[in-house]
């Protein structure tokens, strides 16, 4: 199934500054921050106690789905959910649009990312990143940083934990699906573990506001003016679907086999958005 679009570069979308979003937007940044802050201090403190392997799993688990179904809701994130994510231990692999995606899959189970190991040294989404847990992953470093990252996704597959990342790499605008990289499947291809496709539509109800820019967070798009054009919206829509476990062999013939997946189930939710803005309903 062919992905190819015509490309076009990142801009800052319209977002309207009225006074009650400016009011909203005053209102969410500090709690925002409040509340992740607090919850990250809470569990640094949390996890001092020696707790079982399993046991601290488990407390992770519930400290982080709280934390991202929080930030969703002061965002005013409306999750629509296709038959919910699989439970862990398996791999979920999904389209990557935005930050967003972290605590929009986080809140509907307590999940762990791979994520590029620049992260973790970033100011505060670094110490967060390692407090939820997140394995980091060396690009371009050899056999040994690629032995590093396998065991760290086995120890949290043997937690029970479903481990989720991004095999395009990189984010977009959630027009079509990039293509997948190979890499981070060597383990559940090598051992069979289930690996399970998803994908993740956003909308910002509003037709005159697109998502690509308004919520997507791609190319050189900078950080700061994009999360404050974020908390002036009164609120997004999230489509996620996840489809059946696939199983290949080999490394590169399951990317190929969850991307051809992942296309379908993408154009599928994109349909259903523009029939659902076709009829006409209120959003």
């Amino acid at each position: 199934m062919s992905t190819e679009t015509t490309p076009r570069e990142p801009a800052f979308a319209r977002v309207p500054v009225t006074p009650l979003g400016l009011l909203r937007a005053l209102v969410r940044l500090p709690l925002l921050f409040i509340v992740t802050i607090g919850i990250a201090l809470a569990w640094g403190l949390v996890a001092l106690w020696p707790w079982s392997q399993s046991r601290r799993a488990a407390i992770r688990q519930w400290v982080t789905r709280r934390w991202a179904t929080i930030l969703c809701r002061l965002l005013g994130a409306r999750i629509e959910t296709d038959g919910g994510l699989p439970p862990g231990p398996a791999f979920l692999i999904t389209n990557h649009v935005s930050y967003l995606d972290i605590p929009v899959l986080m809140s509907q189970t307590g999940c762990r990312f791979v994520s590029k190991h620049e992260v973790a040294d970033w100011p505060l989404i670094g110490l967060l990143a390692k407090c939820a847990g997140t394995l980091f992953v060396k690009r371009g470093h050899g056999p040994e940083a690629a032995n590093v990252t396998l065991e760290g996704m086995q120890r949290a597959f043997e937690d029970g934990d479903l481990v989720v990342f991004f095999p395009e790499g990189t984010t977009g605008p959630g027009d079509a699906i990039l293509p997948f990289r190979s890499g981070l499947l060597t383990l559940p291809a090598r051992d069979g573990h289930p690996v399970y496709p998803a994908v993740l539509v956003y909308d910002t109800r509003d037709p005159r506001i697109d998502p690509g820019e308004a919520l997507a967070w791609w190319g050189k798009l900078s950080l700061p003016p994009h999360l404050w054009r974020l908390v002036l919206l009164p609120g997004f829509t999230v489509r996620l679907k996840a489809g059946q476990a696939v199983e290949a062999n080999h490394r590169k013939h399951l990317a190929r086999a969850l991307q051809d997946r992942v296309e379908v189930m993408h154009a599928e939710l994109k349909s259903r958005s523009v029939s659902y803005l076709g009829t006409g309903s209120p959003r």
